[in-house]
């Protein structure tokens, strides 16, 4: 009932290894926590699975096959969403143009922009937000920017959605909201990866958890 398995994952940055040899089972339905200080190859771990960054070493199979995750786009080919810690979002653009950028709905050759908002609409309603999706993301605070960052993952409708400490910017309402939608997600089947350094947080939430230090797996 695996989705992702990793063998010896491995990455290195000249002579320091930020993920040193980190083997993993992610199964659908589960909640996954990664726990560790800065620098304990969280993030990095989480790009490799995402495709951000490629693996020096190890395997990575997905639903029982070997994969090479080539790349983001690759990543989300394979149902896997990430969620950064970093906003990656365009300001002078609308909520709902930000959730579907590079994949618009389409009326002819034009851009459906009511199906567009509309869809937008129902993310930011499940994720608790009172908010437009026509209202531009210059007017949001950053814990409502952060959330726009998710309702993009979610727009994706991945088998495995990774969360790299999504809290960081969020109200407790917004971090509760978020709460909610994660059981909703583990209700559906979906496999959530949730990095924090924030105990409370993964006890609350995580039906795993895995502790890294230094680049390896610890317990």
């Amino acid at each position: 009932d695996c989705i992702i398995t990793t063998e010896q994952l491995t990455k290195k940055y000249k002579n320091f290894t930020s993920v040193n040899n980190v083997s993993l089972h992610i199964r659908k339905g589960s909640i996954y926590g990664f726990l560790g200080p800065n620098g304990a190859g969280k993030s990095t771990l989480m790009k490799i699975l995402s495709g951000v960054y490629k693996k020096d070493g190890g395997q990575i199979f997905y639903n029982g096959v070997e994969e090479d995750i080539k790349g983001p786009k690759d990543a989300t080919k394979k149902g896997i969403a990430i969620i950064h810690q970093e906003l990656n979002l365009i300001k002078d653009l609308s909520i709902g143009e930000n959730i579907f950028l590079g994949r618009e709905f389409k009326k002819g050759f034009r851009v459906d922009f009511n199906k567009l908002h509309e869809e937008g609409d129902k993310l930011l309603k499940k994720l608790n937000v009172n908010r437009s999706s026509r209202d531009l993301v210059e007017k949001l605070s950053l814990g409502e920017q952060q959330m726009v960052e998710i309702a993009k993952a979610l727009s994706l409708d991945a088998k495995i959605i990774i969360m790299d400490e999504p809290t960081d910017a969020l109200t407790e309402t917004e971090t509760q909201s978020l709460f909610k939608v994660i059981e909703e997600l583990k209700s559906e089947g979906k496999a959530i990866v949730y990095t924090s350094h924030r105990l409370k947080e993964i006890f609350e939430v995580c039906d795993y958890i895995t502790v890294l230090r230094d680049g390896k797996y610890v317990g």
